[in-house]
């Protein structure tokens, strides 16, 4: 077979190209550690390896999920762990109010203390973490969820935030609350003491306005209650009236009951309702003697008058309004204030039972805290596993690559000698 010397230059250069294109190769796999460069290098290692990467992200991220809800639940176990203290404290001073040797400036002055106590309760009801959010407010975490409000009647605190609690994925089918609501800490606390006309809804109460009305009673302000009637179901999501202009009769402080109309319209939340209420009140006798209002989404009607011919009466319901905000037909709701030694010893009944809902709440946070330990753990093995697997799969074999290099780096060398010698070899040396 006739070899003509182009071909013979060819075949030398190609010779040479290959051992650089291996020798090149070779090198960026030294370089990056990496011996999958590319997928066409082996694509079943390599469609292995990216699954274990989405796997290793995805971890990751259910790690970073549970370091947020760990920071924020540390956060409400601090608060929480400063409310019990606060509420062992007022125990102390209602305990000790109760002490029939007291005059009213040693009343007063415990009164000023627990007018403190009240303070820095609510400051802690108000604790913002670390991203500047407050962790009792479920969702509305950028709104205060605690203010005082004295223009309502009788004055009170107001929870602001909603029912709600974040859950963030901690796992797969595994979500966590990396909180609880005010509502849930403060307002919904169990209550058959009857001690304050400022509670949450019925049979429950509110921890701070339990202190407030305390302290009000021990500097020598406490009042007779006002006339209320509250509901019991949660309106917070509206109620529709679409379909009709509704009535029911209401009366006060033992007047001729007056039918109260309320317009047709979809109401989109409580506060709707409350203003299309007030309305009828408005257009009626009554107009300046009684106002509804709502406590986290329970309706109220709370009569201007204090004392014990306060009252409020309902009645009528033939429309079904008063089965929809909760309360019986007919149903009257008594000013009639108890005494200090009576309204002490309720609110006792009322601190202990905050201090188990305290405590309940903490064993809640403190029972999350370890799922999350543990669960952090089984991700920390996941993690630790799944990278051992993928740098059997893509990481380089230094010793044998290396070996290889010295190899090619040879081969080069063996092919440009070659190539050299061939191109030397011609007939005119022979002539």
């Amino acid at each position: 077979m006739r070899i003509s010397t182009p071909l013979m230059e060819r075949m030398g250069m190609d010779g040479i190209h290959r051992q650089q294109a291996k020798l090149a190769r070779t090198q960026l796999q030294l370089s990056t550690g990496q011996r999958i460069l590319a997928p066409s290098d082996d694509p079943g290692a390599a469609v292995r390896a990216l699954d274990l990467k989405e796997s290793l992200e995805t971890n990751r991220q259910f790690q970073s999920n549970i370091q947020a809800v760990r920071s924020r639940l540390e956060f409400e176990d601090s608060a929480l762990t400063g409310v019990a203290n606060l509420l062992q404290r007022a125990r102390e001073l209602s305990v000790e109010s109760l002490n029939d040797t007291l005059n009213t400036g040693d009343r007063q002055a415990i009164g000023q203390e627990m007018q403190q106590l009240l303070d820095e309760m609510l400051g802690l009801a108000n604790t913002r973490d670390a991203n500047g959010e407050y962790i009792f407010a479920g969702f509305r975490s950028n709104t205060v969820p605690f203010v005082f409000d004295g223009g309502r009647t009788p004055p009170a605190y107001v929870y602001q935030g909603d029912k709600n609690r974040r859950l963030l994925q901690i796992a797969p089918q595994r979500p966590m609350a990396d909180g609880d609501s005010g509502f849930a800490v403060f307002e919904n606390v169990s209550s058959n003491s009857g001690a304050n006309a400022i509670a949450a809804s019925g049979g429950r109460q509110s921890v701070l306005n339990t202190l407030y009305s305390l302290a009000q009673a021990l500097n020598g302000q406490f009042t007779a209650s006002h006339g209320a009637l509250m509901g019991t179901k949660d309106l917070s999501s509206g109620i529709d009236y679409s379909g009709g202009a509704k009535s029911f009769d209401l009366a006060v402080d033992g007047g001729a009951p007056v039918t109260i109309s309320i317009a047709a319209a979809n109401y989109a939340g409580a506060d709707d309702l409350v203003a299309a209420i007030n309305a009828g009140i408005s257009a009626t006798a009554l107009d300046g003697t009684v106002v509804a209002q709502h406590r986290s989404g329970f309706m109220e009607f709370v009569s201007a008058n204090a004392g014990d011919t306060s009252s409020v009466a309902i009645s009528n319901d033939t429309d079904g309004v008063l089965t929809d905000l909760g309360l019986s037909d007919p149903e009257l709701g008594s000013g009639a204030g108890p005494s200090f030694h009576e309204a002490a010893s309720a609110s006792l009944e009322d601190i202990d039972a905050a201090l188990q809902s305290v405590s309940d709440t903490r064993a809640s946070v403190g029972a999350r805290l370890n799922a999350l330990d543990e669960q952090a753990d089984v991700h920390d093995k996941f993690i630790i596993d799944t990278e051992a697997n993928l740098s059997e799969i893509q990481d380089l074999d230094y010793a044998e690559a290396i070996s290889r290099f010295n190899i090619q780096q040879l081969a080069l060398q063996a092919a440009q000698q070659a190539y050299v010698k061939v191109q030397g070899l011609t007939l005119f040396n022979y002539l």
